[in-house]
């Protein structure tokens, strides 16, 4: 069998890794492709076969993953003469693992053949768990179509969750992605309260992680805002599209999310004042500037 994976960022070079790994132990191949050209030859030179375009990838395999940025790169990928849905083999199935706006995902299932099998797959875990193969994926997917697939998917996921019909994963993962933006803003707030009040804030952090408040951001963000690095391993910019997205989808369930609008306002007021490229927890700079005071150790 062969198997494309287009998309070799952060996360998609991790899944893709383990993947490589899988098609080794099974005697199938994997085709990559990015726009990365020293990531592909790093994979190539692993074992892996260079994809070329996503018109070649979609010609030859049966399986394709994507891992991109956001809705405009997946329709750039999805639609055209040169496109997966114009070339894909009968009865290819598409696992997309973007964080993806699901009004624009329906769009790319809609013009899709009636043979292919489209996933909303999208995975979290950050790119940590993307390289340990610990990432869980939320699919909107029917069962038997899961099951089909677990051992493959098994390579680079410790749990593949199904959620529901098409569409259930995308909007899993906006719901646990609101979730990690309103703490995420939560711990600026406490940590300047107990910087203001002389606290420790190494010790304020463990009494937080043991206690009713802890949670995987309390755990993991909390050192990279005291030791100034803001978390390098994801952009503000992604995340404001995160928010944008997650604001979005509230509107369309009829949602009254004013939580999520203060948070989204804050992200973009962020990401217009230090630049889309920085660290994602350079949101909380707004908070230290506003209290005149830095969150440090």
């Amino acid at each position: 069998m062969k198997i494309g994976f287009i998309g070799l960022g952060n996360m998609g070079s991790g899944m893709a890794a383990n993947l490589l790994d899988y098609c080794k132990s099974q005697g199938d191949e994997l085709l990559v492709l990015d726009l990365n050209q020293t990531v592909v030859e790093q994979f190539i030179a692993n074992g892996a076969s260079a994809g070329e375009s996503v018109k070649n990838i979609a010609q030859q395999c049966e399986v394709i993953f994507t891992s991109l940025p956001s809705s405009v790169q997946v329709n750039q990928v999805a639609f055209g003469e040169d496109g997966i849905l114009e070339n894909a083999l009968t009865g290819a199935t598409w696992f997309e693992t973007s964080t993806n706006e699901l009004a624009e995902w329906e769009k790319v299932r809609e013009a899709a053949p009636e043979d292919m099998t489209l996933i909303d797959a999208p995975v979290t875990g950050g790119s940590e768990g993307a390289a340990a193969g610990t990432l869980t994926m939320l699919l909107g997917v029917e069962e038997d179509t899961l099951a089909k697939f677990a051992p493959m998917l098994d390579a680079f996921t410790k749990k593949a969750v199904r959620m529901g019909p098409a569409g259930a994963g995308y909007v899993t993962k906006l719901s646990q992605l609101h979730l990690n933006y309103l703490v995420a803003m939560g711990i600026g707030e406490a940590l300047m309260m107990g910087a203001k009040a002389d606290l420790d804030l190494n010790v304020l952090h463990n009494v937080l992680q043991n206690s009713c408040a802890q949670s995987y951001v309390v755990d993991n963000y909390i050192p990279k805002v005291l030791d100034g690095s803001y978390d390098r391993s994801f952009a503000l910019g992604l995340a404001t599209k995160d928010m944008r997205l997650i604001t979005e989808l509230g509107s369309h369930l009829g949602i009254d999310m004013t939580l999520a609008n203060s948070v989204y306002d804050n992200y973009k007021v962020a990401t217009d004042k230090y630049g889309a490229e920085v660290p994602h927890l350079s949101v909380l700079k707004l908070i230290e500037e506003q209290s005149d005071q830095l969150l440090r150790t």
